[in-house]
């Protein structure tokens, strides 16, 4: 049973991380060469629909994964204080996830058990993520393109964070969750350019 939970969570957290780099892809990557390919300003209009997606299957995840609440809680609020939440696709995804949760708890199908050790875990990944948002932000200024920048580009403090308190509360499915993410995002961030804009 535990394994079929962890198998069902990493490939939804995969999938999530897969169409949040997507939507990056689109309004960032992908403008840049508009002026040069007009036919793949097409691609751009998909920025909505899968910030909806990816933003209804985050709800998805913490609905029937309630412990992976404060991750997600704790991850966003270091996006937007980074200033990563800044499309449409990103903001659509955030509207509908705070929307759907709200709606959930105000009918009580959504137990997060906000208490003092969901305040502190949520603290904690907003740290990490944080962290990693000025890490991979400075280190290029600081460390040029050395095999430390590489480190800090993958944003590691996060995943850090996440695996020491699934080993602390023996819940790995924490840890899963943000390395499936993770794993989905830095793959898209190599394959996608390669396969829409042959590089």
């Amino acid at each position: 049973m535990v394994w079929v939970v962890l198998l069902s969570v990493s490939i939804l957290s995969f999938l999530i991380g897969f169409l949040v780099k997507f939507v990056d892809f689109l309004e960032d990557d992908l403008k840049v060469i508009l002026n040069k390919n007009k036919s793949l300003g097409v691609l751009r209009k998909l920025s909505l629909p899968l910030g909806v997606l990816y933003g209804l299957l985050i709800a998805i995840v913490v609905v029937l994964w309630p412990i992976l609440f404060p991750l997600a809680i704790g991850t966003i609020l270091g996006e937007i204080l980074a200033r990563k939440i800044d499309v449409i696709g990103h903001l659509i995804a955030l509207f509908l996830f705070v929307l759907l949760c709200a709606f959930l708890i105000s009918l009580g199908l959504l137990n997060v058990g906000l208490n003092l050790s969901f305040v502190a875990l949520a603290l904690a990944f907003f740290a990490a993520s944080i962290l990693d948002e000025f890490a991979d932000k400075y280190s290029e200024k600081f460390l040029g393109n050395s095999s430390k920048r590489s480190f800090f580009s993958l944003r590691p403090f996060l995943e850090i964070t996440a695996f020491l308190v699934s080993l602390f509360l023996n819940e790995w499915i924490i840890w899963v969750t943000i390395f499936s993410f993770d794993v989905a995002y830095v793959l898209s961030t190599k394959l996608l350019p390669k396969v829409f804009l042959k590089k």
